[in-house]
């Protein structure tokens, strides 16, 4: 889809070209926005159509209620009128305008898609100053993102004939449409690849396009990939207890986005998975150590200052490519979505594609912990007692509480990177879905810095948020008797329970935030398809933080 800004109504045609075919005729569509006290917004730009949009509203009784639409296809009323001004009108009701937040705006922006995309070969949509910067890169983004279409599949495929989108605005938004563009090209990338069914899309699908997006940004992005040999001499007994009931190998998957400098140079030597492990342990090594960091001498605050700046965010993603429950076996109904438990590893795949369009000057490493939870002769058994990569013991309770066995291991490994903030994004509880439903995703946090920006990018971009507690009494339910910890903790907090475990393998001292999206991820039933989110959540984050440096 070709989305430009514009300062230009569409162009009318002529009484002779009216007169031709359809398909002619119905080349382009001015789409018009009517609030709910029928007020015509972007009114200034359009004069040339104000008598007749305001005939349009009375005689179709339109009330401007958010989503109402009315076609005007330009066939009636005398030939002057007709030759001068033929152009389709599409009114299209945006209610208050007090109260155009994110979720009405893309109400709106699947309207105006849906009603023109089978019919108009463009679209020019009337903005002009009615939307401050943040809400039209929210419009901008909703209305690509309306355009996502996943039916490569089908056997026979309808092709849109609406090609070209043109935005009436002033040209300072110029690069707030980018940025919206840079989103949607890594949110379509999340969705293409959590919409794949488990068959395609396994561990080493995940590796693949990591290392497909590496090639084609090389200056920008170097990818690791581990396999389970080099996981198990690093000790990364967790995640290979979830790996190891399939006969798809597990994938540690490591993205390196270097958009300000090259951050642990000697992390990116090793590009695939045939690497020696003892290269690896000579790798893991070489990664400076948060103790390290802490230990540094007052002489050298300004050596330490300067590579906490250059130091990465880093993104890890649960990729459970699909779940079964292995030995605690889900139930059979809609056990097909359980292709989009790897969500959050998709998400963060996305997030990198849309950096590097973006080229935003910040360093990022995006980690994709990739499995799949199937029940095997090999696979874990509930009370079984593996060890992770920090030396704690975990008791497996419940052999379907898998992602934040990946996850543990995982957050272990990347805090060699000495990360400014680690956020871990998955599909992780039931209990998070009854808590917030599918509105918010539900986000944990040991510090209060990275709640607020976490909290101002859910405001900006409209991926919404919402903080829930990690008070420490909850701990008590993951404590085992005879291990470390259990991997569940009872009934009750479900989604807490699952932070608390998680937090157990971040160190001290270390910024962390969790992001549990097991409700917004994606849609179910018949519509069944992943959403993207929270790839503008995070690209809204990595915005603001490039811009703090």
């Amino acid at each position: 889809m070709n989305i430009k800004l514009s300062q230009h109504l569409p162009k009318t045609h002529t009484q002779k070209i009216l007169k031709k075919e359809a398909k002619n005729k119905d080349e382009a569509c001015l789409v018009v926005l009517i609030d709910d006290k029928k007020n015509i917004l972007a009114e200034s730009v359009l004069a040339d159509y104000s008598t007749r949009i305001e005939q349009l509203i009375e005689v179709s009784h339109f009330n401007g209620k958010a989503g109402e639409t009315v076609v005007d296809y330009a066939l009636a009323g005398d030939k002057k009128t007709t030759k001068q001004n033929p152009i389709q009108l599409l009114l299209v009701g945006v209610g208050n305008v007090d109260k155009l937040n994110n979720t009405v705006l893309q109400k709106i922006t699947q309207t105006i898609y849906s009603s023109t995309q089978k019919r108009v070969a463009s679209i020019t949509v009337a903005l002009g100053d009615t939307l401050e910067e943040n809400q039209f890169g929210q419009f901008a983004l909703n209305l690509l993102a309306a355009t996502y279409r996943f039916d490569k599949y089908k056997s026979e495929q309808s092709t849109p004939a609406l090609t070209d989108i043109y935005l009436l605005a002033d040209e300072s938004l110029q690069p707030a449409l980018e940025f919206a563009e840079s989103v949607f090209a890594g949110q379509s990338l999340t969705r293409d690849v959590a919409n794949e069914p488990g068959n395609i899309c396994f561990p080493a699908y995940m590796a693949e396009k990591a290392q497909e997006l590496a090639a084609t940004y090389p200056d920008l992005l170097t990818v690791t990939v581990l396999g389970e040999d080099e996981m198990s001499a690093l000790g990364m007994n967790c995640f290979l207890a979830v790996a190891q009931g399939s006969t798809k190998e597990g994938k540690l998957v490591l993205m390196e986005y270097r958009g300000k400098s090259n951050f642990s140079a000697d992390a990116g030597k090793s590009t695939t998975s045939s690497a020696k492990v003892s290269g690896l342990k000579a790798l893991t090594d070489k990664l400076p150590t948060k103790a390290a960091n802490k230990k540094a001498s007052k002489k050298n605050d300004d050596t330490v200052q300067a590579a906490n700046d250059d130091a990465p965010i880093v993104l890890v993603g649960k990729g459970v490519t699909f779940d079964s429950g292995g030995i605690s076996i889900k139930p059979g109904a809609a056990m097909d979505e359980m292709k989009f438990d790897m969500g959050g590893s998709a998400s963060v795949l996305g997030t990198i594609k849309a950096l590097c369009e973006a080229r935003l000057p910040i360093n990022v490493v995006g980690a994709l912990a990739c499995a799949e939870n199937m029940p095997s002769g090999d696979a874990t058994r509930p009370g079984d007692i593996v060890k992770a990569m920090n030396g704690k013991s975990v008791e497996i309770l419940n052999t379907d509480a898998e992602g934040r066995l990946v996850l543990a291991d995982t957050l272990c490994y990347v805090q060699r990177y000495q990360p400014k903030t680690i956020i871990d994004v998955a599909t992780l509880t039931g209990a998070c879905v009854v808590a917030l439903g599918h509105v918010r995703s539900a986000v944990f946090s040991n510090d209060e810095d990275v709640l607020f920006d976490l909290e101002n990018a859910s405001n900006l971009s409209g991926d919404l948020i919402w903080h829930m507690p990690l008070d420490d009494e909850y701990q008590a339910q993951i404590d085992s008797p005879i291990a470390d910890m259990q991997n569940i903790g009872g009934k009750g907090a479900g989604a807490v329970t699952a932070a608390c475990f998680l937090s157990r393998f971040v160190e001290e001292g270390q910024a962390w935030a969790h992001l549990d999206i097991a409700g917004t991820a994606w849609n179910s039933g018949k519509d069944k398809a992943a959403t993207g989110r929270p790839v503008p959540l995070f690209m809204q984050y990595l915005k603001n933080s490039a811009n703090m440096v």
